[in-house]
């Protein structure tokens, strides 16, 4: 995994250090909602790389960083859920699809096309978004829902009426030039 993330990261910056961005901000949640329970975390400790000249964009999330209000949810998402032993990072690599002039202050609808790596599956993702040029920082902001059976996370039988069968995730980062 560490192997694929640095290739990641060694692509996304051949094409020049003035046009890479980094994630000096990041914030991402999921969020589970049921008659039962309600199930939030989030993880800030992620840093996403993105170079604005080709689009292309990657992350990697460490499971473990998800802090949940109860320390016994956080336990059973690590243990029982995702298997951050097994699987301790989810990973994004994909590209922005419209083309964005990155020198000039705006708002963006845009659509990332790309692979989503949770708990061992891959699977192709489209997911829409916002990018806010601002003053050389860029902002991208995103709202969409994982299907947990998709990604081959089962659900004990005990537990299936507290844990949606979609989880929404909300991703916010602020990114800046990457300093050489």
């Amino acid at each position: 995994m560490k192997k694929i993330f640095l290739t990641c990261l060694i692509a996304l910056t051949a094409s020049g250090y003035s046009q890479i961005y980094v994630g000096e901000k990041c914030k991402i949640t999921f969020f589970s909602e049921t008659k039962l329970e309600n199930i939030d975390a989030t993880n800030t400790v992620t840093k996403p790389v993105f170079n604005a000249k080709t689009g292309d964009f990657a992350i990697k999330a460490s499971q473990n960083a998800f802090a949940f209000k109860s320390s016994f949810m956080q336990e059973h998402y690590n243990e029982n859920y995702v298997e951050s032993e097994k699987f301790p990072y989810a990973t994004f690599k994909g590209k922005v699809k419209e083309a964005i002039d990155f020198t000039k202050d705006d708002i963006y609808d845009v659509t990332m096309i790309g692979t989503l790596d949770m708990h061992g599956v891959e699977l192709p993702r489209t997911i829409k978004g916002t990018i806010i040029v601002n003053n050389g920082t860029i902002i991208m902001d995103a709202k969409f829902d994982i299907k947990v059976a998709e990604h081959k996370i089962k659900v004990p039988s005990l537990y299936v009426e507290k844990i949606a069968e979609n989880v929404q995730v909300t991703f916010h980062t602020e990114m800046k030039p990457l300093k050489k």
